[in-house]
């Protein structure tokens, strides 16, 4: 299982919590793929990019996902465990591109393009910048085939999503979760951050220590001070 220094910990968490959220999937994705330049990890596609994300995720923390689902039917809320083996261990992904019938090829977005996106001034500009950017080759493509490409990129991200198939034990309504790997891995690194700040706080404020001293010490010592203190 890979293991996270606190001093690096808390040096991710800074860095990324800086960051929009896009911004902050490739910072993850950069320590997922340490060896990959960051131009590179910037144009996977979000299939491939979640599917590290997801990875990274299972060797930070363990393959057990605890989580939850709020029915969209009665609002009850669903606490699910899911099983990062069931995606982990598959091969990984390959880039797919839909070709229309008009014989342009088209690719999944990637988080650059995100990024973009969310840069335009509003929803229909967003739209065009996606739509604009995915075009394999570039160039203007023609409105009309805009419906045709959307269905067929999103048949091929569907193939690619982390989706779970819920119903509900109070309404039987059933409806399909879908698991983000980047927020997901963010809420547990944020929480990880926040924690070992309050222990350097605490251990701060009794013996006097910096943080770079506690931060130094190893966990188990680290928490063995602390049990001290109780």
């Amino acid at each position: 299982m890979l293991h996270l220094a606190a001093a690096d910990l808390l040096s991710l968490w800074e860095r990324a919590g800086a960051r929009s959220a896009h911004e902050r999937a490739l910072e993850l994705l950069g320590l997922a793929l340490p060896d990959e330049a960051p131009e590179e990890r910037a144009v996977l596609d979000l299939g491939l990019r979640d599917w590290h994300l997801l990875r990274l995720r299972a060797e930070l923390f363990g393959y057990e996902l605890p989580c939850y689902g709020d029915c969209p039917h009665c609002g009850e809320r669903l606490d699910i465990t899911l099983d990062a083996r069931a995606y982990v261990r598959e091969s990984l992904p390959h880039a797919r591109e839909f070709v229309d019938r008009a014989g342009s090829r088209w690719r999944l977005p990637n988080t650059l393009d995100l990024i973009a996106a969310a840069c335009s001034a509003g929803p229909d500009e967003a739209e065009r910048v996606l739509y604009e950017r995915c075009r394999v080759g570039g160039g203007t493509p023609d409105r009309a085939t805009f419906t045709e490409v959307d269905a067929g990129l999103a048949l091929i991200a569907r193939e690619r999503a982390f989706e779970l198939e819920l119903t509900c034990a109070e309404c039987a309504g059933k409806w399909t979760l879908t698991f983000d790997p980047a927020s997901f891995l963010w809420e547990e690194l944020n929480a990880q951050a926040l924690t070992l700040l309050d222990e350097v706080h605490r251990l701060a404020l009794h013996y006097g220590w910096s943080e770079r001293d506690i931060l130094a010490l190893s966990e188990q010592r680290r928490r063995a001070y602390l049990a001290r203190l109780q």
